[in-house]
């Protein structure tokens, strides 16, 4: 009798404990509960932000708008991310054409084409040679069931060239010549810079033993390419050509002096006089003045004629314009 009882409590023991054992198993977390205030309840509230999304989809930093420069070739990214077995299209919205499917083109516009970045994953759509024209709206779609698909804005900007200089650069000979050629409006580098020396190419090589160096760089939506020509000689004189390859040709003329005394001419760009010129007219008024303070110091009714003294005092106007 006492040992039925004995296994009873044992019995009862083992289910409470199983079902203590189970709330703990198949019950729900205590975290992140939200309370009711219509019911009193309290539920869990789900983070579905922390699980990844699942089949296809768009990854979030999915770029809206790309800003490309006229002239050079366009790239619109499209992040679609777990594809399996489907495809990625581009469509144009305004005629609603359909430009690729997967790496093969649907347009007789040669310019259009699409592949896969191997580095990032991206299916990318490339525009070359884009107008302004181009602009407008672009569709990436994946062919889910129903269609999952994003829009891009493509908006172009026309770079603009600048030399930097007023049409004329001033330098001694043997002096360094160093041009420097600003694209502005550039979103990314030009393809090339071209620079001419009298419409000849001079990006690469020697001239008379001497290198030229060209220098480039990036930021933001501006590109800086420097030329470098040392020890200049008069050979070096004419028009210099800056081109990039999404903006129009500028140019400067570059005037290369042999002077007998280099300290007195300085490396200009707007035509003023040298420094020997402003000291020579300096000199020249000094001179003047003095030779004024001693023609009025020695006036007198007696011993100079009213001539002499007009001519004392013409002496000060006429000294600068014959001293040039």
């Amino acid at each position: 009798m006492i040992s039925s009882r004995i296994l009873q409590a044992v019995f009862l023991l083992l289910i409470t404990a199983l079902m203590v054992v189970d709330a703990k198993v198949g019950g729900k977390p205590t975290q992140n509960k939200v309370g009711s205030a219509d019911a009193g309840e309290i539920w869990e509230e789900e983070d579905d932000a922390a699980s990844p999304p699942k089949g296809p989809h768009f990854a979030k930093d999915t770029p809206k708008s790309v800003l490309a420069a006229v002239g050079t070739p366009a790239h619109i990214p499209c992040k679609a991310r777990n594809l399996g077995a489907k495809s990625v299209s581009w469509i144009r919205h305004k005629d609603l054409h359909v430009l690729t499917v997967g790496s093969f083109t649907f347009t007789n516009d040669e310019r259009f084409s699409a592949h896969r970045d191997p580095s990032s994953g991206d299916w990318v759509l490339v525009l070359r040679h884009p107008q302004p024209s181009d602009s407008g709206y672009y569709e990436c779609s994946i062919s889910t069931k129903p269609v999952t698909a994003i829009t891009v804005k493509l908006e172009f900007v026309t770079p603009t060239a600048e030399l930097l200089g007023d049409g004329s650069v001033y330098l001694d000979k043997g002096s360094t010549l160093n041009l420097t050629c600003v694209v502005h409006f550039s979103p990314t580098p030009p393809e090339f810079i071209l620079w001419y020396h009298r419409e000849k190419l001079v990006n690469y090589g020697r001239r008379g033993g001497r290198e030229i160096q060209v220098e480039t760089e990036h930021r933001g939506e501006m590109t800086r390419s420097s030329l470098l020509v040392h020890n200049a000689t008069l050979l070096d004189s004419g028009k210099y050509s800056c081109k990039p390859a999404s903006a129009k040709k500028v140019s400067v003329v570059v005037h290369v002096l042999e002077s007998e005394t280099p300290e007195a001419m300085k490396t200009t760009t707007n035509g003023a006089p040298t420094v020997a010129a402003h000291n020579k007219l300096i000199f020249s008024f000094m001179t003047a003045a003095a030779a004024a303070a001693f023609c009025l110091l020695t006036k007198s009714e007696d011993d100079l004629s009213s001539q002499v003294v007009q001519l004392c005092l013409l002496f000060p106007l006429l000294s600068p314009l014959t001293s040039r």
